[in-house]
């Protein structure tokens, strides 16, 4: 008898026990996501205070664009990579616009070498290589030529230095690249053959990330095979950002991006972009400026200088492109590119 009492007096403790473990995580478990959501939320706020910039007018154009997203418009953004150090003005050293198409579901994205010679806006005439336009008036300047070289908008712009893409390589825990050949590259500080790359698949931290995506003189390709290259590591580093482990770095990623990026996109509308485009990016358009190689002499740089032509041909049938995947037209496409441009005052 009494081992039947003590029987059942455990069954009921055992019951009572678990009951309560239930109610503890059917309480805790919504607690503790709050507590978290939270948490971010706050480290979300701050970093997007962080990449705008202090003297950012957002309001300037934002009804605009915030109503291309909820239309589910097409919109063109400017990517940029910049080689920026302290007391260095700095070039844009990779340069890549893409163009959105939600109903079409896919993107187009064509890079500038940044050698491209081409007419610097508002001037007599004068020709350049585009990566020097950042070093003339910044992030606005890059934007008025690409507009002016391309002749389509641009909506948005995301600006990164070299710094950010080392950091962010590394919060991520490295990325995953295959590459076609073997060489040697400098690092970030300029030391000659400090990073080594293999041929074949292989995991690159962020300085090895770096160097792979910035050597072309040891690659035959040269700028073509940079660009492939640049490419490649962007969409290891969109895999790895995408991936669960993600939310277990998600403020080592925060701390990594927020100092070294700067975009004019508010954070309602990366919200709407990730929602309703996200499924663009399974297909991707890459187009490419081919041309010819060319030496001209600068007065600038009193010397003969290595620039990129794209062939006429070439470049007209990219500017129509792009121009239909914007769904643009004559007679909307001036107005278009001047009520829709970025504001970077920032800069």
């Amino acid at each position: 008898m009494r081992a039947q009492n003590k029987s059942s007096k455990k069954k009921k403790n055992w019951y009572v026990w678990t009951k309560r473990i239930l109610i503890a995580l059917t309480v805790l478990l919504p607690l503790g996501f709050g507590i978290l959501a939270g948490y971010y939320g706050h480290q979300l706020e701050s970093f997007f205070t962080e990449i705008q910039g202090e003297e950012q007018e957002p309001e300037l154009g934002h009804g605009v664009t915030d109503e291309m997203l909820r239309n589910e418009q097409p919109f063109s953004v400017l990517l940029l990579g910049v080689d920026e150090r302290e007391g260095d003005v700095g070039r844009a050293d990779t340069m890549m616009v893409a163009t959105v198409n939600p109903e079409q579901g896919n993107v187009k994205l064509v890079s500038i070498p940044r050698d491209t010679l081409i007419e610097l806006p508002g001037t007599n005439g004068q020709l350049d290589k585009i990566n020097a336009t950042y070093a003339y008036d910044g992030t606005p300047y890059v934007i008025e030529t690409v507009e002016d070289y391309l002749e389509i908008p641009i909506t948005f712009y995301a600006q990164i230095n070299f710094q950010g893409l080392v950091d962010l390589v590394d919060a991520v825990g490295g990325i995953t690249v295959d590459s076609d050949l073997a060489f040697k590259v400098q690092d970030s500080e300029e030391n000659s053959n400090a990073i080594e790359i293999k041929e074949g698949v292989q995991q690159l931290n962020g300085e090895e990330a770096l160097g792979y995506a910035r050597m072309r003189k040891e690659d035959p390709r040269g700028d073509w095979g940079r660009q492939e290259r640049q490419r490649e590591v962007i969409q290891s580093l969109m895999n790895e950002l995408i991936s669960l482990k993600t939310f277990a770095n998600f403020n080592p990623i925060l701390r990594a991006i927020a100092p070294n990026l700067e975009t004019n996109l508010q954070p309602n509308q990366m919200w709407a972009v990730a929602r309703k485009y996200r499924h663009t990016t399974q297909n991707i358009d890459t187009l490419t400026l081919d041309g010819a190689a060319d030496y001209i002499y600068f007065p600038a740089y009193g010397q003969e200088v290595y620039v990129w032509v794209p062939h006429e041909e070439v470049l007209t049938s990219i500017q129509t492109k792009l121009q239909t995947h914007l769904e643009l037209d004559e007679s909307t496409e001036s107005s278009e590119t001047t009520s829709s441009s970025v504001d970077t005052s920032a800069e």
